[in-house]
Parts: C-alpha cells; structure tokens; sequence
C-alpha cells in the first residue's frame, strides 16, 4: 500500500512540473492560452436564465431557473486580464386550443364545435458587465473578479401573462357562454386578459473561476460567486369579463394583482438568495478565444 502511495505521489510529482514547465505551445506552434488583443466567445453547457421570482402571492422572492441559453464575451486588455459580458434572453409564448359546444347554432349538439384559444406568454431579459484577473502557469488557469447586471423579467414559467380569444360570445340569449377554463376568474364569470407585470433589478457579484484549456486557444470552465441584488416589481392586472343582464352588454372588471420587490443576498447556489441571478454563477462553460 505504501508503494502504491509513494507511486501516485511519484506521477503527480512528474506531472505537476512537466505541466509548469511546457512552453504551452501546441505540436503545430499554436499558443494554448490567451493573449492581449484576444477576444473570446462563450457559451453554458445548459439553459440556465436564473431569474427573480417574484409573484403576487405575497411571499418573500425567491429564484427559479428557465429554459434559455446564455452567451458572453471577453476581450484580453493583457494576457491576465479581460473585460467581459454577459448576455441572456428567453422569450416564450404558447397558444393553447381546446374545443367547446357551438352555442351560436339553433340546435346545439355535441357535434358542433367551436374553438377557444389561450396565449400564454413570459419574457426575460439579463445582462451583465465585468472583469477578471487571471492566474497560472499552465492549461490550468484561475481567475476572480466581479460583474455589475440588469435583469428584466415580464412574467415567467409559472406566472405567465395571458390573453384569450373565445368561440362562444356573450349575448341576450347566452349570458353564460361554454368556454375553456384557462385562468380562475376574480371578479366575473371568465378571465380576458392577465398581466404579471414587471420587475427590473440590479446587482452585483464577485466570482473566482477555473479554466482548463484542451486545445490552443479552446477551455472549459466554471465558476462560483457571491453577490448582492435588488429587485423592484409593478403591479399586475387581470381583466375578467361577464354579461350585465342591466345594461344588457359585457361587463369587463380589471384587478391590481400586485407584485413583489426584495433585496438578497448570497452565495450562488445558495436557496431564496442571490443564486446566479443573471446565470453567471455554478455554471460549465466552453469558450473559444481568436
């Protein structure tokens, strides 16, 4: 057992200094690692947007991650040094049709049919601006630093906006039209329109990474950080809709569904704080640099 410690001991010896001493140049004279003037493009090995969420549910704010992909940017003012950005967007949006009894019709049977649509829709928005430092002899390299992010989120994944488009309208004769119940309605018989409303926040956080380059010029790395970041949201609306059998017309009745604001702080990863917000925290990442 000694023997095979003294060995492995032995071999991590050997590679620790053939690999500080290299010239760090591939086979055909290409240099591995990245030099001043060099710019870099990047890209996360997974959908990782990680968002403020904060709904109307007067709970305190907590993070969700959605489906989206990052892309960023460096640029190398010296060999150990680069400035960078980040930039994430996700947009999405989804129309949902059911069939329901064509009440328009005299004689109404199970055979007559018509549609109800149900749009379903969120938007996010992240960007962030920074530096880092860089530290390393060989394809192993370090590196720490700080970004400063803006995040915009109109909705997302489980508070969506919605708007409709029934079959069956409102009438004299049909004051309670067949429909698709998409959204529980607040004050009305069926729900129209639904509006989130925004957050926009900002923040800050500090990092420290490692890359480790496979070929000249091509790495793979991660990075963790912690940072600090407030969010400020608008109030929502939802538009609900019914006949008024006194006016004898549809009656549409709109209701603030509020929002919340929160202010963070933490490690990423870390839960109900500040989690990587703009996806730059715990993530892999494949750069190229030319």
């Amino acid at each position: 057992m000694k023997k095979i410690t003294l060995l492995v001991a032995a071999l991590a010896f050997v590679m620790f200094n053939v690999q500080a001493q290299e010239d760090l140049v591939s086979k055909k004279g290409f240099k591995i690692l990245p030099e001043a003037g060099d710019y870099a493009f990047g890209v996360d090995f997974a959908p990782f947007i990680k968002t403020v969420n904060l709904n109307a549910s007067n709970t305190a704010p907590s993070f969700d991650l959605a489906d989206g992909l990052a892309i960023f940017g460096k640029y190398y003012t010296t060999d150990d040094m680069a400035y960078r950005v980040k930039f994430a967007f996700n947009r999405n949006s989804e129309t949902r049709k059911n069939y329901v009894r064509d009440e328009s019709l005299l004689v109404i049977t199970p055979e007559n049919q018509i549609a109800d649509k149900g749009t379903f829709s969120y938007a996010q928005f992240a960007l962030s601006v920074g530096f880092e430092k860089r530290r390393g002899q060989g394809r192993l390299q370090g590196y720490y630093g700080a970004d400063l992010f803006f995040m915009y989120n109109d909705g997302n994944a489980a508070n969506q906006n919605f708007s409709s488009e029934y079959g069956n309208e409102f009438s004299s004769t049909i004051t309670n039209p067949d429909h698709t119940a998409y959204v529980a309605p607040k004050n009305g018989f069926r729900t129209a329109n639904v509006d989130q409303g925004a957050q926009f926040g900002v923040g800050a956080r500090a990092f420290v990474g490692a890359e480790y380059f496979i070929a000249p010029k091509i790495s793979i790395g991660g990075e963790l950080g912690w940072g600090v970041a407030y969010a400020a949201g608008f109030d929502g609306e939802q538009t609900d809709e019914e006949w008024d059998n006194v006016d004898l017309k549809v009656k549409s009745t709109t209701v603030k569904t509020g929002n919340n604001s929160g202010f963070v702080v933490g490690s990423d990863g870390a839960s109900n704080t500040f989690n990587g917000w703009t996806g730059l925290g715990g993530n892999i990442n494949l750069i190229f640099h030319f």
